[in-house]
């Protein structure tokens, strides 16, 4: 008999569950679960907690990337965070966040606090891209720029709200049929939270989607709404790859493609678990991004034990597998780095041996020039999943081993390719009962976890450590189980 280690469904039920009860710590794979690395820091720190970055490629196909926090703007130039604030810095509210996009050659930030920033590569600091307004969320919609949830001395605080700037010309944003720059109010969706940029825009607001068109002058956007009902908890709940947009939502979390069709990804699966997990009025504090080398996204969101709602705690899901998997780590901001522009002879002395010389010249890593999944941790560095693997688990669904009667186990044989491996049994007799779990038993050299019990249902929890690379399952020989008296 062989358990495997299917997919994980913390909805079902532990009895009868098709999947797998829990996961810590791994990526979802084909027929397995594969390790996760510890986040490994490569930067200084920003002075303060961050509140948003990006990676882009300039004109002259440099990587550049950029970070703020609360007072605070930088550029990452050789794994240091270098400051290119304006004069007098920032002032950023407490519940707010920097967004940022590029548009011709240009970075673009807001934070809703100040006056929306800009520069350009090679610059050193930021400044003023307009003082007409400003805006929670900013984009490029084409050869448009696009601000939502904005703030203006006449109107004060519109959150409905969206602005665009003059064609090709992200400095203007005097209304204008002439020049293109125009503002339209949503009405419908409740305050604009994320602007998603591409040839067509999605607007996500709280309670419903937008789809932006370009319609030529003197219109020049046809702004429709497409998915009413459907919003996101925060802006740091969407994130967008490959024209797909993934949101976190009070339903649930969502596919979005084209702006217009929506694909449920977590109904029946993960939906009731996020949100019970949640820390719902620390919201503003979820962070999302999609790795671009194997396509998966990951929410980090402070769930139970966060303290003072930071997030503890990472939902990961696969596309191209539509499963899910789950991590524990503390984190600040997810987002997608480009990597580090630095030579060999800059690299940290402590992260070369022979072993890794060869693999290190040749990382996009240090040359800056493959986008890459990263992360700021509770120190605010910046860094990578790339460490040696976490501490991972897995525990199977809950079943009687042999149908309608107890069982006598002996020992198990865990199915996992490498490291270190230790298996306990959680048992009961009744649904009624509080499962009750055995001591973790290690491996002998017959491959045997011994673990004797006596019990109607069981379950397995496989704690792996070390050098692994496939969690498969739990097989039980029929050597070390037989049918027990009572029920």
């Amino acid at each position: 008999m062989i358990i495997p280690f299917s997919e994980w469904i913390p909805d079902a039920a532990d009895l009868g569950n098709p999947g797998v009860v829990r996961v810590l710590n791994v990526f979802p794979g084909l027929n397995s679960y594969k390790p996760v690395g510890t986040l490994t820091s490569v930067s200084n720190a920003l002075d303060g907690r961050p509140r948003g970055a990006i990676t882009f490629r300039d004109a002259d196909s440099i990587v550049r990337q950029y970070a703020g926090d609360a007072s605070k703007l930088y550029e990452l130039s050789a794994n240091t965070w270098d400051d290119r604030s304006k004069s007098g810095g920032y002032i950023t509210g407490d519940q707010e966040a920097w967004e940022f996009t590029n548009f011709k050659n240009q970075i673009l930030a807001t934070n809703y606090s100040d006056a929306i920033q800009q520069i350009t590569p090679g610059a050193t600091a930021f400044s003023d891209l307009t003082t007409d307004f400003r805006a929670r969320t900013i984009a490029a919609v084409g050869n448009f720029v696009f601000a939502g949830n904005t703030f203006d001395t006449t109107d004060d605080a519109v959150p409905d709200r969206i602005r665009w700037s003059a064609f090709n010309n992200a400095a203007d944003w005097t209304v204008d049929a002439a020049t293109g720059s125009g503002v339209a109010d949503l009405k419908t969706g409740g305050a604009v939270l994320k602007i998603i940029g591409g040839e067509v825009g999605v607007i996500v607001c709280e309670k419903a989607t937008f789809r932006v068109t370009f319609a030529g002058a003197p219109k020049w956007h046809e702004i429709r709404e497409t998915i009413p009902g459907l919003g996101a908890l925060s802006k740091g709940a969407v994130s967008d790859f490959g024209g797909t947009v993934f949101l976190w939502s009070e339903q649930g979390f969502f596919a979005v493609t084209g702006g217009t069709k929506l694909h449920p990804i977590g109904a029946n699966k993960v939906d009731d678990f996020a949100r019970n997990d949640l820390v719902a009025e620390s919201r503003r504090r979820i962070s999302s991004a999609v790795d671009p080398r194997t396509g998966r996204v990951y929410w980090a969101y402070p769930g139970e034990g966060s303290s003072d709602g930071q997030p503890n705690k990472i939902l990961v899901y696969d596309p191209k597998l539509d499963k899910w998997s789950y991590i524990e780590q503390i984190t600040e901001l997810l987002w997608g780095s480009g990597g580090s522009a630095i030579t060999v002879d800059d690299a940290v002395i402590g992260e070369l041996t022979v072993d890794s010389l060869d693999d290190l010249i040749d990382s996009d890593r240090w040359s800056g020039d493959a986008p890459q999944f990263a992360a700021f941790d509770s120190s605010y560095q910046s860094g990578y999943f790339n460490g040696s693997a976490m501490a991972a688990e897995i525990d199977t669904q809950e079943r009687e081993l042999t149908s309608g009667l107890r069982s006598q186990l002996l020992g198990v044989r865990p199915l996992v390719d490498g490291g270190a491996v230790t298996v306990q049994a959680a048992t009961r007799n009744l649904q009624t009962d509080t499962e009750a779990f055995s001591s973790a038993a290690s491996v002998n050299s017959s491959g045997i976890a011994p673990i004797r019990k006596n019990a109607r249902y069981f379950r397995f929890r496989a704690a792996m450590s070390g050098d692994w690379d496939d969690a498969i399952g739990i097989q039980i020989d029929p050597m070390y189980l037989r049918a027990a008296q009572g029920r």
